[in-house]
């Protein structure tokens, strides 16, 4: 499925030949990949926490599969308190279970242990608005089948904010309140395949300034639609805001992001 704000479209031509041609292609160790954006919602006195720390490796170029980090143990350390929370594998590579209840004005240091190597980032929440409405509207970008989707939110007033929403189907914007600041803004997001009854989850994230430059530079050299998301694959010279401890010039790919997120849902109609 694609969906999307802006595309440009590429023609390739492709000319045929008979005989194969093998490729010799260069080959490079693999580094650590850690893919952590955590969200969390207040709920009215019952939090929801979504997100997970997800560990892979860097394949070699056309690999089919992106291997798991296997072996890796991840704990988040309430750095106010001290307390530490091991988080529980869920699949390889996958941890998604025993996450604190994030509050805001903490910092929170995230730490992987992995091949005998220490990564480590230090981050708080940040807060987002929440989702005024989503509406189904009958706009298009290109072609008649696409679903319009309406979306408004206000800005948090008195400060600069960045946020990040999904839309599903691992397709992300990254929003900054240059021009619309203690306003509300309504934008148009647009649907390709999608039919009547199909349930749409729309969502945002309040992150920092750092994250949101990183998303942007990921967004743009994944191209978007990349089956599971911009954060899974580690974009070519862009840092992100984990370090090696044990190895500081062998930093891994990746972010450790928290930010607070309120999620609407829309069924198509």
């Amino acid at each position: 499925m694609r969906q999307f704000l802006f595309v440009i479209l590429f023609l390739l031509a492709n000319i045929g030949c008979e005989d194969a041609i093998s490729l010799d292609l260069p080959t490079s160790d693999s580094k650590l990949v850690i893919d952590a954006l955590i969200g969390y919602n207040e709920s009215n006195g019952s939090p929801i926490i979504s997100g997970r720390v997800k560990l892979t490796l860097t394949a070699p170029f056309l690999a089919e599969e992106v291997p798991p980090a296997i072996g890796a143990s991840v704990i988040i350390v309430d750095d106010e308190t001290g307390q530490s929370f091991n988080l529980t594998e869920s699949q390889p590579g996958v941890f998604g279970v025993n996450f604190p209840e994030f509050q805001f004005n903490r910092p929170y240091t995230l730490v992987v242990n992995y091949d005998n190597q220490v990564y480590s980032a230090t981050q708080q929440m940040y807060p987002s608005p929440k989702i005024d409405s989503v509406e189904q509207g009958d706009g298009f970008l290109f072609e008649e089948d696409e679903t319009e989707v309406l979306v408004s939110f206000t800005d948090i007033p008195e400060v600069r904010n960045h946020y990040l929403f999904s839309f599903g189907f691992s397709n992300f914007l990254v929003v900054d309140d240059d021009f619309f600041q203690d306003s509300q803004l309504t934008f148009s997001y647009f649907y390709e395949d999608v039919v009547p009854g199909d349930v749409l989850a729309i969502t945002i994230f309040g992150i920092d300034k750092d994250f949101a430059n990183y998303a942007n530079l990921a967004l743009v050299q994944s191209g978007e639609d990349t089956g599971d998301g911009p954060f899974s694959v580690p974009p070519s010279n862009i840092r992100g805001n984990i370090v090696n401890i044990t190895n500081p010039g062998d930093n891994p790919f990746g972010y450790f992001a928290i930010g607070e997120f309120d999620t609407k849902l829309l069924t198509v109609k």
